[in-house]
């Protein structure tokens, strides 16, 4: 593979990383957060509602400079809105499972628990690449009542 293609391979492999590393410390987040393990979320939680409110406003901005006047008002806050909630439940969940990861490397990242954490998270960021490819397909097929 040479030039445009090894180029495209690279980005994607780094993408896949990245959001299976994002998506195995949200998982452990939520284990962090059932179990009890992280004393003084409140702290850390001005910081998550920031990302939060840094997304709203970066989408709404980027939609209205790119669709401007192609798209009612309306929809661009309700994705903005959305993408701003994903954000926080993502940044706040992966936030708390890297500070319990840190603070319990031996119950997280040197066990078994981590691998298995592992492969969910390389089988959402499939899930998630996947369903960014074809949701058109589930939006026509309901538009229509089938799928």
């Amino acid at each position: 593979m040479n030039g445009p293609d090894r180029d495209e391979a690279t980005r994607l492999a780094v993408v896949v990383a990245v959001s299976t590393l994002v998506l195995t410390a949200t998982f452990i987040g939520v284990v962090a957060l059932l179990s009890g393990g992280n004393a003084r979320v409140g702290t850390r939680l001005p910081f998550y509602v920031l990302a939060m409110a840094v997304s709203f406003v970066s989408v709404v901005v980027l939609s209205e400079q790119r669709y401007g006047g192609r798209t009612d008002g309306r929809s661009i806050l309700a994705t903005a809105g959305g993408v701003a909630l994903v954000v926080f439940v993502v940044v706040s969940l992966a936030g708390e499972g890297l500070v319990f990861a840190s603070d319990n490397p031996g119950e997280v990242v040197l066990s078994e628990l981590f691998l298995y954490f592992l492969a969910a998270g390389l089988i959402g960021t499939g899930l998630g690449y996947w369903g960014l490819r074809h949701w058109r397909e589930f939006v026509r097929s309901s538009a229509t009542g089938r799928l």
